[in-house]
């Protein structure tokens, strides 16, 4: 039986609003989740939940005391991807970027900025920063050019060689997911020199000095229960007391008078007591030839030879030695040279 025009019509109509159910679903389909912390590089680069350690109900005598069994932070470890080193050749082009729902604004460096304040300012992270400037050099220069992205995640110029396939296995994500950010069809598709945007991606280029900073951090931990401020820098300083410059082999972490002190990496206790400048010392020894120093303590709970895990109580913050007021000096050095702690924790 022949089928009318109007019969004809009705099929047509049905099989299309068929299609259009299917795309609707197919659009709304959740991306894998990325349980990744975004806030790890600004703060210390494993997540220590431990609230203040209780004092030692045993007797202490002055400087010294046997050690004690109290609960220690719970540490998790993160994954540190594998990054590449960027180029010349690999800085953005923004006005080549494919996608619409991301702005680029170009933002020049004033006085008193850095990198984290500028990622908080725009509510992204130093991983976007970095995905968004490839070529960014690890210390931010007074006037220096960033695109600063309106959303988390990176840009990526397209190489003769890439394909949606391989971008998604790379940066972690979908091919959908790159192709709907990008407006990529199959009468559109991406061409050589298009900047694509990948959201909540982290970054697979950047300068050698991000890189040896990113493969440095979360060996060691913040030696407290939460993340510190330093009061003084690694490197060369104004002595507080001669008023002429010295060099600082560490840094001087912000802590109350008594507050716990924590071994910041697993290792064995090499050194306890008295150390000039240093006041009460804990010297504890790491693998590869890294030592870390604990110094001005008010009390000392580790025992030498012991060994001690990431998050082991050693002691307690005080003024001891060369102070001007209670802090942990810290510091961490490389087969007895000292290195900067902070491209550690």
């Amino acid at each position: 039986m022949a089928f009318s025009p109007n019969r004809r019509f009705w099929i047509l109509i049905l099989f299309c609003l068929t299609i259009g159910v299917i795309y609707v679903l197919a659009r709304h389909t959740p991306p894998p989740s990325d349980n990744t912390s975004a806030y790890i590089l600004i703060t210390p680069t494993v997540v220590e939940t431990a609230g203040d350690a209780q004092t030692p109900t045993i007797s202490i005598t002055p400087a010294i005391a046997p050690i004690a069994l109290v609960s220690t932070p719970v540490f998790t470890a993160t994954v540190v991807a594998t990054y590449s080193e960027a180029t010349a050749s690999d800085v953005i082009d923004p006005k080549k970027l494919r996608a619409k729902d991301v702005v680029v604004t170009v933002h020049k460096v004033d006085f008193g900025e850095n990198y984290w304040t500028l990622a908080k300012q725009a509510n992204i992270d130093i991983y976007t920063l970095i995905g968004a400037n490839p070529t960014m050099p690890f210390k931010a220069a007074y006037h220096m050019t960033l695109n600063i992205l309106s959303r988390k995640g990176v840009l990526h110029t397209v190489h003769p060689e890439d394909n949606l396939s391989k971008l998604a296995e790379e940066y972690r994500t979908t091919e959908k997911i790159i192709k709907d950010t990008n407006d990529i069809h199959w009468w559109r598709p991406m061409h050589k020199g298009d900047v694509l945007f990948i959201p909540n991606a982290k970054p697979l280029l950047m300068v050698k000095e991000w890189r040896d900073y990113f493969s440095k951090r979360g060996m060691f931990g913040v030696p407290f229960s939460k993340w510190a401020t330093w009061t003084s820098g690694f490197g060369l300083r104004i002595d507080p007391f001669t008023g002429k410059h010295r060099e600082h082999t560490g840094v001087d972490l912000r802590a109350k008078y008594g507050d716990p002190v924590y071994a910041s990496a697993p290792g064995k206790v090499i050194f306890t007591g008295v150390a000039g400048g240093y006041g009460n010392l804990i010297k504890i020894a790491h693998a590869h030839g890294y030592t870390s120093y604990y110094g001005h303590l008010s009390k000392i709970y580790a025992r030498m030879g012991a060994k001690v895990r990431r998050g082991t109580l050693i002691g307690r913050v005080g003024a001891t030695g060369r102070v001007t007021g209670p802090h942990l000096h810290f510091e961490i050095r490389l087969n007895g040279k000292p290195l900067d702690p902070l491209q550690f924790i």
